[in-house]
């Protein structure tokens, strides 16, 4: 297929992209690095002509209201519209875990994420929808920071570190959604992906202590209150990995768990654990 990538030149984007292109796709990019506007209808539109397929990850982590509404949200509404103007009648998007209307209260991000899955699942198009846990490779995503967090002689962790998360490799995302393009059986559905672990994140920072060649150090658990306190004055103004949002503060308390049948069973896909992706290249 001719395959419409926007966010192709992301973390997630270009490991989705050496997928497709691996499997036999033709691929055309479209991000700000190629010239590529999310936020502009007519940009999206010409992006869109001539392709079969279009896959949106267009997402920022950080920014005001009106930048989530403008970027991810309304990216998405550009996305549709254009597909639909151009008869694209494939669509696969990349949400998130937690991404709920409750949730789209709490956090910009996640408000954009879910107005945005919203407007993909009333589209009427043949869509498909993911939602990933953190997604990793090594020294790479969410873990870039974790990884130099676990190295630290006493390691600062926000509340009681029970919370729990499923984090997914970056390469089982790039074939969750190379597979659902050529498997009609996965149009209209929503896939969790996450990998085969479920950690609190003191146990996850562990891990990716004995996975990198290290021995895992103290923890210091500091109340969420006053940690996010902090994080409106001070901590959002730190170098990583101690640098923390909000809005970041209430994602990983909330955690993120999953069910793996789907991934396995409509796409073939047995996750790899943190350890198996860390001997992997991606």
């Amino acid at each position: 297929m001719r395959v419409l990538v926007t966010g192709a030149t992301g973390y997630v984007g270009s490991a989705i992209v050496r997928r497709l292109q691996a499997d036999g796709h033709e691929v055309r990019p479209f991000s700000r690095a190629t010239g590529g506007d999310i936020s502009d209808p007519e940009a999206v539109a010409r992006a869109m002509g001539g392709v079969d397929a279009a896959i949106n990850l267009v997402a920022i982590l950080e920014g005001s209201p009106e930048q989530f509404e403008r970027v991810v949200a309304g990216g998405a509404r550009n996305v549709v519209e254009a597909a639909k103007t151009a008869g694209v009648s494939r669509l696969l998007h990349m949400s998130a875990l937690g991404v709920t209307e409750e949730h789209a209260r709490l956090t910009g991000y996640w408000g954009g994420k879910w107005r945005a899955r919203q407007a993909v699942v009333g589209s009427g198009l043949d869509w498909t929808v993911f939602e990933p846990s953190f997604v990793f490779s090594q020294g790479g995503g969410a873990f870039r920071e974790f990884e130099r967090l676990a190295r630290m002689p006493v390691v600062p962790v926000i509340g009681n570190g029970r919370y729990r998360h499923q984090p997914v490799w970056l390469g089982d995302v790039a074939a969750a959604f190379s597979r659902a393009l050529e498997r009609p059986a996965t149009v209209g559905k929503v896939y969790p992906l996450g990998g085969p672990q479920v950690f609190t994140f003191d146990e996850l920072l562990d891990e990716l202590a004995r996975v990198t060649g290290h021995r895992p150090h103290p923890k210091l658990h500091a109340p969420a209150g006053f940690v996010r306190l902090a994080a409106k004055a001070l901590l959002r103004h730190l170098p990583p990995p101690l640098r923390v949002t909000p809005d970041q503060i209430t994602m990983l308390l909330a955690g993120t768990e999953c069910d793996l049948t789907p991934m396995r069973e409509d796409l073939g896909i047995e996750p790899a654990s943190i350890g198996e992706a860390y001997t992997r290249a991606v």
